[in-house]
């Protein structure tokens, strides 16, 4: 059979851990929003000044915050004939940083976890584990 079914996990909080991402310490810090308006103009530059600007985000205060620009990251593994796992396992670690690094901020906060596993007949599976939560960068 050509294509997949996938099994979708549940939410939790934080899937019975708590990272040391999500501890602040009373630091002063903005939540860093995408901004796909600035994205939009950015579109017309060359790739060399695109760059050079690094990405286009929007920092927040936290007491202006209203909620609407969590991330995604994620970490997989596949097995193949859903037996032998052929590539790294999972780290959770990895999936926190993508998000973070996308944005070029300093962690994550409020963080959501979940899995889903992918099905590819009989040729094997792949277990996501997916994050989602705000980016944050701290005041200097």
């Amino acid at each position: 059979m050509p294509g997949g079914i996938v099994d979708r996990g549940g939410h939790t909080g934080t899937a019975g851990m708590r990272p040391a991402a999500t501890l602040t310490r009373g630091a002063a810090y903005d939540v860093l929003c995408y901004d796909q308006a600035e994205a939009n103009r950015r579109s017309e530059l060359s790739a060399q000044e695109r760059s050079r600007l690094g990405p286009p985000v929007n920092p927040v205060a936290p007491e202006d915050y209203a909620g609407s620009c969590a991330i995604e990251g994620a970490a997989s593994v596949f097995f193949l004939l859903n037996v032998w796992p052929v590539t790294p396992p999972l780290n959770p670690e990895y999936a926190i940083s993508q998000a973070v690094q996308r944005l070029e901020g300093d962690t994550m906060i409020r963080i959501e976890t979940w899995h889903e596993t992918h099905y590819y007949s009989l040729l094997g599976r792949v277990r996501v584990f997916k994050v989602r939560g705000d980016v944050i960068r701290y005041r200097r």
